[in-house]
């Protein structure tokens, strides 16, 4: 099983049941300010053997998928292989020019596999008044899920790195400080914007769940079961509604299915 947690809000909550979405993210709305940010390695430069690799990169590239005359192809290569400071400030572009590609086509659903996760339902959770959905993992959306790598150190990217390789590490990579959140991923593409095929897709953020996707409902220990519960049993009444109780004497909790 993995699990999402989120504050209750009942539009956002009937929708789902009724339609049997999820709503998946655009990368540059997370709340740490790294994730999801590409960022290439400038420090290359002082690297004459992998700054030619660079160079004949981006000459290739240039060459295939843009206007440029050859005398422009030409005087970029001379900036890039002479002048370091205007090196970096394309790759930094670059870099920019990435993280808005990512966001626009990229879109994201965050998952976890403990459902017992204190913080996880502090601060996904409206602090323990929201809920959290539980998922199968026996079906092709869900079994699909990444885990995230996390990193003492940004990871840095090389520009002749292949992009789709560079966009889905950038989406898995987190830091360190987030490891208490044990972070699975579901990546899909925006219809709009899709490229190659073989992907989630989203449309609007909408990612379509196949049926017996969505398990349960947990209401948080907080949380307003009374009104929650006859949501969920009146439009989905194949989800199990469950409940998040507190422990007596000790910091954690216990998730009951009420009948």
């Amino acid at each position: 099983m993995l699990y999402h947690w989120q504050a209750f809000n009942e539009e956002w909550l009937a929708e789902s049941l009724e339609k049997r979405t999820v709503y998946c993210s655009k990368p540059g709305d997370f709340n740490d300010p790294w994730d999801c940010r590409p960022f290439f390695n400038t420090e290359v430069l002082n690297d004459p053997d992998e700054n030619e690799r660079h160079i004949a990169w981006a000459v290739d590239v240039c060459s295939r998928q843009t206007r440029m005359s050859g005398q422009d192809i030409e005087a970029m290569t001379t900036t890039l292989r002479h002048d370091p400071a205007k090196a970096t400030n394309i790759i930094c572009r670059i870099s920019e020019a990435m993280s808005a590609e990512i966001n626009q086509r990229y879109r994201v659903y965050c998952l976890g596999p403990g459902v017992g996760n204190l913080l996880m339902w502090a601060h996904y959770a409206d602090r323990h008044k929201g809920v959290c959905l539980e998922f199968s993992l026996r079906n092709e959306v869900m079994c699909s899920a990444l885990r995230c790598e996390y990193l003492d150190e940004f990871p840095i990217l090389k520009l002749n790195e292949d992009r789709d390789d560079q966009a889905l590490r950038m989406l898995l990579a987190k830091a360190g400080a987030w490891r208490y959140e044990k972070d699975y991923r579901l990546v899909a593409q925006e219809r709009s914007h899709v490229v190659g095929s073989g992907t989630l897709l989203t449309d609007d953020g909408s990612l379509k769940l196949p049926q017996g996707a969505l398990v349960s409902v947990i209401v948080g220990c907080e949380g307003d079961y009374d009104r929650i519960s006859p949501l969920v049993r009146a439009i989905a009444p194949d989800v199990r509604v469950k409940r998040a109780l507190r422990e007596p004497n000790r910091y954690a909790l216990r998730i009951a299915e009420q009948p």
